[in-house]
C-alpha cells in the first residue's frame, strides 16, 4: 500500500457519505478500504511509572475493555489510521479497573495538568502532543460527539512503531483509570482484515 499524504488521506475521507461503513477507493491502481473506527486504550495510572509513561509497548496484545490496537506496538502492513478527534475517559471510584470502570468522572488533577503525545519511529517527532485536560470529559453531561475533541488531522502510519505517552504533573494513585480513545479514519488493503 502506498504511505498515504495527508492530502490523499483527507481527498478520500471528503467523498465519503453518510451511512457508508466501507468506501473502497483506488491509491497507485490498488482497492483499499476507507471506513469510519475508534482505536482505544485503556489502563490504570499508577501503572504508567513502570514503563515511562507509555500506554503501549510491544507486548500490548488486543483484549476486549481494554484495547483493540494490533498486537504490539505498531499497525500491520496496509493499515493506517488518519485521526480526527480525540477523547480521554476517566473513572476514580475505589478498585475501579479498565473493564469495571464506567467512565463517568472528571480527570484527576495529575492527569488534567499533564500532556498527552502520540509519536511514530521514524524521525517523523511528535505527531500530536496536547494537555490532557481539554481532551478529557468533565462532570458536565455531554453527548459523546461533544466530548470528542476536533484536532488537525495525523496519520498513523504502518509497520512503523507507535508511542503514546503522558506526562502526568505528580503520580497517579491505584484507582485512577484512564482511557484514551482516537476517533478518525482507517485505510487498508482491500484483502487485509481488521
Amino acid at each position: 500500500m502506498k504511505s498515504l499524504t495527508l492530502e490523499d488521506a483527507l481527498a478520500a475521507v471528503g467523498t465519503l457519505k453518510a451511512g457508508n461503513g466501507a468506501y473502497v477507493v483506488n491509491i497507485d491502481q490498488k482497492a483499499n478500504k476507507l471506513r469510519s473506527n475508534v482505536f482505544f486504550i485503556a489502563g490504570l495510572g499508577v501503572n504508567l511509572a513502570g514503563q515511562n509513561n507509555l500506554l503501549i509497548d510491544q507486548n500490548t496484545k488486543k483484549e476486549i475493555g481494554v484495547t483493540n490496537f494490533d498486537t504490539g506496538n505498531k499497525f500491520n502492513k496496509g493499515r493506517m489510521f488518519l485521526v480526527t478527534g480525540i477523547r480521554i475517559l476517566f473513572d476514580v471510584t475505589v478498585g475501579v479497573t479498565p473493564k469495571t470502570a464506567v467512565w463517568k468522572g472528571d480527570a484527576p488533577a495529575v492527569f488534567k495538568n499533564g500532556e498527552i503525545s502520540i509519536s511514530q519511529a521514524g524521525g517523523l517527532g511528535d505527531l500530536f502532543r496536547h494537555p490532557i485536560g481539554p481532551l478529557a470529559k468533565y462532570a458536565a453531561s455531554l453527548s459523546t460527539e461533544q466530548e470528542v475533541v476536533s484536532i488537525a488531522p495525523f496519520l498513523i502510519r504502518d509497520e512503523s512503531e507507535i508511542a503514546i505517552a503522558m506526562q502526568l504533573a505528580g503520580q497517579a494513585a491505584a484507582d485512577q483509570a484512564y482511557k484514551v480513545e482516537l476517533y478518525g479514519y482507517e485505510f487498508s488493503d482491500a484483502a487485509v482484515t481488521a
